[in-house]
């Protein structure tokens, strides 16, 4: 996952995000989520760094392209923590649905093309001719 995302931010975000921790954790009903500045260095507390996990439940039930799609989701609510302005918790709005578009997922609140763009619990849908295909 490291290298994953190692390349996908070097591809879809020219290099500019954080490194972070991805870990790996059972959350009923998502397949990922991002959390902003989840751990801080028990040495130095003001050190802190972002979370991406992961949710190996769907890794069996998934193709490698759509978990890997899910991290590159989550990738975009970091670039948003750090270049956008963050809505509130949860939330997906028009600026996180323009960014994932830019790197060639389409957001929908239903999994499929016709769903809304924006919304508290939302999906993606690989674009065809996108960058991240």
């Amino acid at each position: 996952m490291n290298t994953a995302y190692e390349y996908f931010n070097r591809e879809l975000f020219s290099g500019i995000l954080p490194p972070l921790l991805i870990t790996i954790q059972r959350h009923k009903g998502a397949y990922g989520f991002f959390s902003g500045e989840r751990f801080a260095n028990a040495a130095n507390p003001e050190e802190v760094t972002d979370e991406i996990a992961l949710n190996p439940v769907h890794f069996a039930t998934r193709k490698p392209t759509k978990v890997l799609s899910t991290l590159a989701h989550e990738m975009t609510h970091l670039w948003q923590h750090h270049f956008g302005t963050p809505p509130r918790k949860g939330y997906h709005d028009r600026e996180w649905a323009a960014k994932m578009k830019g790197i060639g997922l389409i957001p929908t609140d239903t999994g499929e093309l016709d769903g809304k763009e924006t919304g508290q619990r939302m999906s993606h849908v690989i674009a065809e001719d996108g960058r991240f295909a």
